[in-house]
Formats: C-alpha cells, structure tokens, sequence
C-alpha cells in the first residue's frame, strides 16, 4: 500500500472567483498520485481538513481492490 500524505501547504490567492482571505494550497499524493487543492480558513482548520481527507484516502485505498481486465 503507498500511503497519501501531505507535501506541501503555503499560504495562496482565493481559488478563480472566490473571495475572502486566508486560502491555503494543499498537495496530498502518495507514489503514484497526487492531488493538488485549496482551502480557505485558518492553517489549523486547513491542516484539520487535510488530516481528515488523508485519513479517508488511506482508509479507502486499505479497502480496495483493484483487479486487471
């Protein structure tokens, strides 16, 4: 299993046509796939939200099987 974890997180300008402050720029990825998103709020709340996906991603990806045609 190749576990997702965070790359990077920096500080960002609001997603296209979107406004307010405080937008962060994710990457998660593991060895073969990487996922690149934004987020407004905090760092913390970011970092909370991240933490939450990553724990879903790894948990689906322990459930699931992947068979060739």
């Amino acid at each position: 299993m190749w576990k997702f974890e965070l790359v990077q997180l920096e500080k960002s300008q609001p997603a296209e046509r979107k406004r307010g402050e405080n937008w962060y720029r994710y990457t998660i990825a593991n060895r073969i796939t990487e996922i690149t998103g934004t987020r407004r709020g905090s760092r913390a709340e970011v970092l909370s939200f991240v933490n939450s996906s990553l724990q879903r991603l790894n948990n689906r990806h322990k459930t699931t099987s992947f068979t060739m045609r």
